[in-house]
């Protein structure tokens, strides 16, 4: 058998108490688990104690779920904790939680022992895929703890904004930006409480269904001056009709809906979160119903911007993720279109600032602006460069567009698709912008491209360590003892 041993530790900015009581309150769990994931409780106890025992599902590979029950077996607020798996994928799992006051705020530590299923095989297969895995879910913790605990700058004339779509990779940053400014943040989601992850406490969030002409739009907009629309739909770009997720019924017709909730509700402006290549005859149904939610905001009588962004890559998006989750998974990354598309990316952050900026600026009244990052390139080039910044060494492997459709086909069956042929048509779409207007009326500097990388691909970016062990083990103990920083 391998016993495997990962550590991590991160310095927190917050009193040892309000630090522990976050770890410990089981609820949060979900918060920091990446979305994709599909993290559930079966279970309704969450009353912290030594002997509690927990359950969940997560849905780690393709929507197929697995069954997982914790216990607590150890509890001292405010310095440790420790649970352990009584069922689940492991063979074993055993994850202590420290913390410790320090300059500047709280130590967090985990140090987490754990075995895999057949022996040898168990082994390899951490080495090919669970190691990975399990640094890409702690680093995304990490970024969601840091983003909890952020403070809200001074602000003696706060703003009442409200973001519709908040919990969207797109929207939480628009929110989080806001709040850092000191403004009063309100969210919209479907999911309410349930979608806070990454949120700060102190955002607001406002159970709202723009699917429904109902009343609920006016009764979640009460008391908010400005509003940020920015929807999007589970799994985008991957449409599911049945469910009613569908860019034309939730992002035209939602948009719609908000306009005229907002109209009622006497919100006094509005963003509108586009995108390049919105047009009424454009060929893309996406980018059709991108053009009727604008013809609404236009129309409202209301003070406007409409931010067409070009394809946003950060954390936690959707696009570039995927291919470097194949970079993770596969020997080999899969292009379609030979990756010829000339692309633009712009920083998840300059997006946000824009948006915060243009609900303040006159200059950003009744202004159609197009936001691009200061570098274009092929989509081959944007995959090479994200992979270089990553420290992966995968080949590329191209192939033309039909020939990935067709072999993306069959994954349509799953519970929740990686691709489809028309989440390809999305991917392969050209997304270079024009950003002189926008630089013209409102200067400002634009993230280049692995500079924004760096801040979350690079194998040492992001918040905190992580330290990975393994040791040969027998019955009288431990030994060959080997880790690596990462």
């Amino acid at each position: 058998m391998t016993v495997q041993r990962l550590t991590t530790s991160q310095v927190i900015e917050r009193p040892i108490d309000e630090v522990f009581a976050f770890f410990a309150e089981p609820r949060n769990l979900r918060r920091i688990t990446p979305a994709g994931l599909g993290f559930e409780f079966l279970s309704n106890d969450f009353d912290m104690r030594v002997g509690l025992e927990i359950d969940y599902r997560l849905r780690p590979l393709l929507g197929i779920p697995t069954l997982w029950r914790t216990r607590i077996e150890a509890y001292r607020p405010p310095y440790e904790f420790a649970d352990i798996q009584l069922q689940g994928p492991y063979r074993s799992w055993r994850h202590h939680h420290t913390f410790k006051s320090v300059e500047g705020g709280t130590l967090a530590e985990d140090e987490i022992t754990y075995e895999l299923l057949f022996g040898p095989i168990g082994s390899l297969g951490n080495a090919l895929l669970v190691r990975n895995e399990l640094e890409q879910i702690f680093r995304h913790r990490a970024h969601v703890i840091e983003r909890v605990f952020e403070q809200a700058a001074p602000n003696d004339a706060p703003r009442t904004i409200a973001v519709a779509g908040g919990t969207g990779f797109v929207g939480s940053a628009i929110a989080r930006e806001l709040h850092r400014r000191g403004d009063k943040v309100i969210v919209l989601s479907h999911s309410g409480e349930a979608a806070r992850a990454g949120l700060p406490d102190a955002i607001e969030i406002r159970q709202a269904d723009v699917m429904k002409r109902d009343g609920n739009l006016e009764t979640a907009l009460a008391g908010v001056e400005q509003l940020v629309i920015s929807l999007a739909f589970p799994n985008l770009p991957v449409e599911a009709p049945r469910r009613g997720f569908t860019f034309q019924n939730v992002d035209a017709g939602g948009t719609e809906r908000l306009v005229d909730a907002a109209q009622v509700a006497n919100v006094k402006r509005l963003v509108y979160m586009s995108g390049a290549g919105a047009a009424a005859d454009s060929p893309r149904r996406w980018f059709r119903a991108k053009w009727r939610a604008e013809q609404a905001v236009r129309a409202s009588g209301l003070d406007w911007t409409i931010v067409r962004p070009t394809w946003i890559y950060g954390p936690d998006d959707v696009s570039l993720n995927r291919f470097m989750g194949f970079a993770r998974r596969l020997p080999i990354v899969p292009l379609s279109n030979f990756g010829r598309q000339q692309m633009a990316p712009v920083f998840i952050d300059d997006v946000a600032r824009l948006v915060a900026d243009s609900l303040a600026a006159d200059e950003a009244r009744n202004q159609v602006f197009e936001i691009g990052g200061p570098e274009t390139m092929s989509m081959r080039a944007v995959i090479a460069r994200a992979l270089r910044v990553a420290d992966l060494k995968r080949p590329i492997v191209p192939a033309p567009a039909w020939l990935v459709k067709l072999a993306v086909a069959p994954l349509v069956v799953l519970p929740q698709p990686p691709l489809t042929p028309a989440a390809i048509d999305f991917i392969n779409q050209p997304a270079a912008v024009d950003v002189g207007p926008l630089l013209a009326r409102m200067p400002r500097r634009l993230t280049p491209f692995e500079e924004g990388l760096a801040t979350y691909l690079r194998p040492s970016s992001g918040p905190g360590q992580i330290h990975f062990e393994s040791a040969a083990t027998t019955e009288a103990g431990i030994h060959s003892i080997h880790g690596a920083k990462i």
